[in-house]
């Protein structure tokens, strides 16, 4: 018996896969449960907008977050680390700050978007990457000066 998954089952499927189970099982357990749907002709109809319209908005999503990142790519943001008498650094470069420079320019992030992030705690230029989603990435320049 086909039926249409509503939440994910652990070792047959993701919520929206169509998967072919025992009736027995599809009845008793996953419909009763309400962890899956009977795959009738109306449910797969349904189900089809749904997968159509979520694509359409995933496109969306995509197209924004490509314009994003094509606005700040390899764009370089500048921050100042304090250095004591002996030259080393009060602190370093947080993900906060790059989040708080990002914001200031208009682009919305979250900390979590940002990947490869080096340990900053002395002058120089570091790449760090931008990853809104799964396809999409770019790349910064933080440029550290010394005060």
């Amino acid at each position: 018996m086909k039926v249409i998954l509503i939440k994910e089952l652990k070792g047959k499927g993701k919520a929206g896969e169509i998967i072919d189970v025992n009736p027995n099982y599809a009845m008793n357990v996953l419909i009763k449960q309400g962890i899956a749907k009977e795959a009738t002709a109306s449910n797969l109809n349904d189900h089809k907008g749904k997968m159509d319209a979520q694509a359409f908005h995933h496109g969306e999503m995509v197209k924004e977050f490509e314009a994003l990142a094509n606005k700040i790519k390899n764009k370089v943001y500048n921050f100042t680390l304090s250095v004591g008498a002996n030259g080393k650094a009060f602190g370093s470069i947080t993900k906060q700050e790059i989040l708080t420079a990002l914001n200031n320019d208009g682009i919305k992030v979250e900390k979590n978007m940002i990947k490869d992030f080096p340990t900053i705690k002395a002058a120089g230029q570091y790449k760090i990457t931008i990853q809104f989603i799964k396809e999409v990435s770019t790349d910064i320049i933080a440029n550290v000066n010394i005060k």
